[in-house]
């Protein structure tokens, strides 16, 4: 059974820069549907739930700016939904306004269709990643302690001896103050304290 085709909307006022979106996208293998203002848009995510928006920024009757500000607060559910803007806007500023008001991406025009098609597949990729992955990773002491140290750039084998390190002091600690004696103590603690056992 092929696919379902993610739905993409399209929010752009000038229509033939929407209609070469839409043409391009569908040539992708999308579905897209269009609106040509913020209003308009609005009530078709609200109606159709697409899988990802793009918009524009400058728009008649409501700017994208607003169009994001009232569907995350209309909304909440929305929220996880890519959106992306597209605009001819350049400036600094009002690429970091969209992505405080939570923009997923930020696409300059003239629109690089390659481009544009590698930032959607990761979006989408990336809510498909996020329903699959649990809300909260429960790690234990050890998982904590072997993540901190890679990301601190060890190999293996350092992690090995560190987790050795670690394990003797706790013993050594248990033997002199009783097992209860190490319980809550990080393993930061143990290595800046080596000589506390």
């Amino acid at each position: 059974m092929a696919e379902a085709r993610k739905k993409i909307l399209c929010i752009e006022d000038d229509r033939e820069t929407a209609a070469l979106i839409v043409e391009e996208l569908i040539d992708r293998g999308f579905e897209v549907s269009i609106a040509h203002d913020g209003r308009s848009g609005l009530a078709a995510i609200l109606k159709n739930m697409p899988d990802l928006v793009l918009s524009d920024i400058s728009m008649p009757v409501m700017s994208g700016f607003e169009l994001l500000e009232r569907l995350t607060a209309l909304e909440p559910r929305f929220a996880r939904m890519p959106f992306i803007f597209l605009t001819a806007l350049t400036d600094r500023d009002n690429e970091l306004k969209g992505r405080q008001l939570g923009a997923d991406d930020y696409v300059t025009k003239p629109i690089d269709f390659d481009m544009l098609t590698t930032i959607i597949n990761a979006r989408l990729a990336g809510v498909a990643r996020s329903e699959l992955w649990p809300k909260v990773v429960q790690l234990n002491d050890r998982e904590v302690e072997a993540l901190t140290w890679v990301a601190r750039g060890k190999t293996s084998a350092e992690n090995g001896v560190l987790r050795a390190h670690v394990t003797r002091w706790r013993t050594r600690a248990a033997m002199r103050r009783g097992p209860r004696s190490c319980q809550g103590i990080s393993t930061s603690y143990i290595l800046q304290h080596p000589w506390e056992a």
